[in-house]
């Protein structure tokens, strides 16, 4: 037989193979090739180039099938999974949304002078977070909803580009750069809440730009904007903004915004921090939801200018970590008032060591206020003293925490005083 005749029948049984059924074809192909090697048409070598052109017709045939005709394979360029959050991204980088949930559920026991005992069940804290990139890698945007309280509200909408690391520029509202210990995600505390002092003295977020950077090997970062200084999802009332700037040194390395040393680091790490703020001509009432204390008229009665310092020093070793922070605000009115220009202070001193090295903490923290203002008005000195533990599951994304805290607040006639024990379970991701 010659080679042409050859040809010819192995092109006319690739061409019958499609055709013959899914169930059969395997068995029928294996007979069709013995067969044809038996009578000599062709050889045993030809016979297994054959079988591979048939694997490789049949996996062709599968393929597509398992994709519908005019539909691109999109999958091929997108990458979905989890790390520290579900998400999906593009294979180029130019496109990614990462999604997180956070959420604490919290037990209370409250005792205080000439009160009836309370206790009560609450959801502290319920967040949704979505961020990533867009266009670019560098191109970053984040957001955040707060759902616990009945209520839906907006805290996080930003934009940011962080090409060069000694600039980037962030437009949008989030907290502005002023405490360290406000800075500190709630969900990241070694203790339930905040210090009476970060109560007292943080500016928390508004609406704003600011431009930041590391220096130095990223041992020297700093962080400066212009904000409406109305808080969030308010707009600006006048012509004055909320100016501030934050400078914070690691020699030993990055030091994040998170407590306790659930990282055990084998050398030294340090953060020490300082930030100012001035807010010119700020208006009784201007400063409202999530803008701290300011708000509240009794702190600021008439129209003033605020100046606010803040010192911080975080250290960590092995299984210790300290935490402290230093408040000064002098509130100088436009207008005479009772008691004039005067000023308030306060700080807090927090340590914890882990037991059983990243996972059983015990925490401790000491916190002091003299919040005076210039009508002096419901606002006397108050201390605090908190003890906890905490047990990590899973980091700060799963814990269970324990406080005790006595508050003491001194008035002209006597002193307040609260006992309070908490329990809270922590999950986020």
């Amino acid at each position: 037989m010659g080679k042409n005749t050859k040809l010819a029948l192995l092109l006319l049984i690739l061409v019958m193979i499609p055709l013959i059924s899914a169930t059969a074809r395997a068995d029928q192909t294996d007979k069709l090739i013995k067969i044809l090697i038996k009578k000599g048409i062709i050889t045993s070598e030809e016979a297994k180039s054959l079988e591979a052109e048939i694997k490789e017709e049949e996996a062709s045939e599968r393929q597509a099938k398992a994709k519908p005709a005019g539909v691109d394979d999109w999958t091929h360029d997108v990458e979905v999974g989890y790390n520290k959050g579900a998400y999906m991204k593009t294979t180029d980088d130019r496109f990614s949304l990462k999604i997180n949930v956070r959420t604490q559920g919290l037990f209370s026991y409250s005792a205080q002078n000439d009160q009836d005992d309370t206790t009560t069940f609450r959801v502290r804290r319920a967040r949704f977070l979505a961020g990533g990139n867009l266009f670019y890698p560098w191109m970053n945007y984040g957001t955040q909803v707060t759902l616990e309280g009945g209520s839906t509200a907006l805290r996080d909408a930003y934009i940011e580009a962080t090409y060069f690391e000694s600039a980037k520029p962030r437009i949008g509202q989030y907290k502005v750069p002023f405490d360290r210990e406000f800075l500190t995600s709630a969900f990241n505390l070694q203790l339930i809440d905040r210090s009476i002092a970060s109560d007292e003295f943080s500016l928390q977020r508004d609406i704003g730009v600011q431009l930041s950077g590391k220096f130095f090997q990223k041992m020297l970062e700093y962080s400066a904007g212009v904000f409406n200084g109305s808080g969030v999802n308010q707009s600006n009332v006048n012509r004055d903004y909320m100016y501030l700037a934050r400078i914070v040194l690691t020699p030993f390395g990055s030091y994040p915004y998170s407590q306790a040393a659930l990282d055990t680091p084998e050398t030294p790490k340090i953060a020490f921090g300082l930030a100012g703020a001035y807010l010119p001509n700020l208006d009784p009432g201007e400063r409202k939801t999530q803008a701290g204390i300011l708000g509240d008229t009794n702190v600021l009665p008439v129209a003033s200018d605020v100046y606010q310092l803040t010192a911080d020093l975080a250290f960590k070793y092995l299984n210790f970590s300290m935490e402290s922070g230093y408040h000064f605000r002098c509130i100088d009115p436009d207008k005479p008032t009772l008691y004039g220009k005067e000023s308030a202070q306060g700080f807090y001193l927090q340590g914890g060591y882990f037991v059983i090295p990243e996972k059983l903490e015990v925490a401790t923290r000491y916190s002091f206020t003299d919040p005076d203002s210039p009508n002096r008005d419901d606002h006397n000195k108050a201390q605090e003293f908190t003890a906890g533990l905490s047990y990590y599951l899973y980091g700060h994304d799963l814990k269970l925490q324990a406080n005790y805290s006595f508050f003491r607040t001194e008035t002209d006639i006597d002193d307040q005083d609260e006992h309070l024990g908490q329990g809270m379970v922590t999950l986020a991701f």
